[in-house]
């Protein structure tokens, strides 16, 4: 399948796939911006075999396959170095700014997608799919970024829906998507496309004990997996709980979200339907890995003609949990926040402007 990439300055696209030598597209479940890398065939000294070609800081860049758009998103670093012939150039896609913008903000009983649509258009991000949760949310954000400000609205309706949450941008759209098995869902065996497979348990992060304490700081209540410290020692949280609060089920979810972990890492042969937040089944006899998993992260790597992915999978279906914000006060608070387009194609004239730098090979 065709890859090509494609390179935007002064809105003069151009296709610079000759002159990139590897390719690398990646995302993981705690980032909501996904990432392309690639190296630039340069030269350190006037070679006339080699076009120069601007890549200027927050130029776009597009990453297709055949007529499929895999990527789009801005040139946010380059690395040169006069020991190599070639510019390491690093992209994310729109994510980058629902992440570098904070905001505030005070929810009073609107659903989680009331907000994200809200949050959407008062800073003009165009709209995808919208996972619909009908919890209402009742918080105060004080300068939270937006990506955690609406991970939290999907982690508190998480708790009540039993659903998990990811955020995705397809293109220019943002999705809130549910996790769970798609028609996508990739059989990766031996023989067949697995490369490689390896597991590694540990206990480094381990919770069996969580002790509960009410607002005078007294203990009220210990939750506790009694199995586990016995087997592997006391290992101790807290939680604090207010007036008219019972945390006993977090305190529970504690315990059973910070049990022993397994990372287990699958390499095989590229498939663009291996992304973040997707499934796939694994038939591998020598590590025991039979079942279904659920994609936490994906590395797409294109080089020299061969293309293949290094998945890391987990057994449970998980989310990035996020806490941010307050309950309202009794007399409430006025929503505070800086509304400005974060469409990067209408604000980065005077973005990039400042400094006037100007870089090319």
């Amino acid at each position: 399948m065709a890859i090509k990439i494609l390179l935007t300055n002064n809105s003069k696209t151009l296709d610079i796939t000759e002159l990139v030598q590897t390719i690398t597209w990646s995302g993981d479940y705690q980032q909501c911006a996904r990432t392309l890398e690639f190296e630039l065939t340069a030269s350190s000294f006037a070679d006339k075999n080699v076009p120069v070609i601007k890549c200027e800081l927050g130029s776009a860049v597009t990453l297709k396959q055949n007529s499929t758009i895999l990527f789009e998103g801005y040139i946010f670093e380059r690395q040169k170095n006069t020991d190599s012939n070639v510019i390491n150039i690093t992209c994310y896609d729109r994510g980058i700014y629902l992440k570098r913008n904070e905001a505030y903000y005070t929810f009073g009983g609107e659903t989680t997608e009331v907000i994200t649509r809200r949050i959407c258009a008062e800073y003009d991000i165009k709209i995808g799919s919208i996972a619909t949760t009908g919890v209402k949310i009742n918080r105060n954000f004080m300068g939270v970024s937006l990506y955690n400000i609406i991970m939290t609205c999907y982690t508190i309706a998480s708790e009540k829906t039993g659903k998990q949450y990811i955020v995705r941008f397809k293109n220019s759209e943002l999705n809130v998507l549910e996790k769970k098995v798609t028609d996508e869902t990739l059989v990766i065996e031996g023989g067949s496309n697995l490369i490689s497979a390896s597991t590694t348990e540990s206990i480094a992060n381990v919770i069996n004990q969580v002790v509960i304490y009410n607002s005078d700081d007294v203990l009220i209540k210990t939750q506790k997996n009694a199995d586990s410290v016995k087997l592997y020692g006391l290992m101790q949280s807290y939680l604090k709980q207010s007036e008219g609060e019972d945390v006993t089920d977090k305190a529970k979810k504690m315990l059973l979200d910070n049990d022993v972990s397994q990372t287990i890492e699958i390499n095989n042969l590229g498939n663009i339907a291996n992304i973040t937040g997707g499934t796939v089944v694994v038939r591998e006899p020598y590590t025991g890995l039979y079942g279904l998993f659920y994609i936490d992260a994906d590395t797409h790597t294109w080089k020299q003609g061969q293309y293949y992915n290094k998945l890391i999978v987990n057994f449970k279906n998980i989310m990035d949990e996020q806490e941010a914000g307050s309950l309202p006060n009794k007399s409430g608070s006025v929503t505070k926040d800086s509304k400005e387009s974060m469409d990067p194609v209408k604000t980065r004239n005077s973005r990039y402007s400042v400094g006037g730098a100007v870089y090319e090979q």
